[in-house]
């Protein structure tokens, strides 16, 4: 299966003007590249992250679905072509609920994993001046989603993306049921569970949920 992308994006660390409550500096605002481009592990060469959070291994190409942006149409006079939060990979027919945790796709000549949910940070909030974005879009687990890079290579502007191995079926978790959990039902045992038992989750997001299910186990014990 093939999945369009409307555009791959990258962006330079750079003072933004966006708030007045603080500083902020961020590689949020990022333009299509032309010709071709390496990919590692640690994402697009020309790629930039500006803090902790953002980037490393697991979170090495961020990707939003443009199906997604149709639910910000009411907040903003015109909406963003593309890269509207920031991502690398803005897809065309791919959204939250088809991607699950493992699926591995090629992109070009690179190899990447579905490897982390996106935690939506104040800074797109306050690009937009939309008061409630993150929590509204994380409610709506329509948050986004990283890959991580199994084999490094070259990509082309024009390239897209196509699945090549579906992750496990006895253990399959789809970005949209993790960021459901995460955000709206984290107190449920089950389901908490089973999230864990996923064998493609990364360390930093098996102690979050690890924590979860101790406080909701401790909460049912009382």
């Amino acid at each position: 299966m093939i999945y369009a992308l409307n555009a791959i994006s990258t962006g330079k660390i750079q003072d933004l003007p966006y708030s007045k409550k603080r500083p902020m500096r961020s590689a949020l605002n990022k333009e299509k590249f032309q010709g071709t481009m390496l990919l590692t592990k640690t994402g697009f060469i020309e790629d930039e992250q500006e803090y902790k959070g953002h980037g490393g291994p697991n979170k090495a190409v961020c990707v939003y679905s443009k199906k997604n942006y149709k639910l910000w149409k009411d907040d903003l006079p015109i909406l963003p072509n593309y890269a509207m939060f920031g991502e690398n990979l803005t897809v065309l027919d791919l959204d939250e609920k088809d991607v699950h945790f493992g699926d591995q796709f090629s992109l070009g000549e690179a190899i990447v994993e579905v490897a982390e949910i996106r935690e939506p940070c104040w800074k797109i909030q306050e690009k937009y001046q939309i008061p409630d974005l993150v929590k509204r879009m994380s409610r709506s687990c329509r948050t986004g989603f990283y890959f991580r890079v199994l084999k490094e290579g070259v990509v082309h502007d024009s390239s897209n993306l196509k699945l090549i191995k579906s992750a496990d079926k006895a253990t399959s978790l789809s970005v949209f049921e993790l960021n459901d959990i995460y955000y709206n039902d984290n107190k449920n045992i089950s389901r908490l569970t089973y999230a864990l038992n996923n064998p493609y989750l990364t360390d930093e997001r098996i102690s979050k949920l690890e924590k979860f299910l101790k406080r909701a186990q401790t909460l049912e014990n009382k």
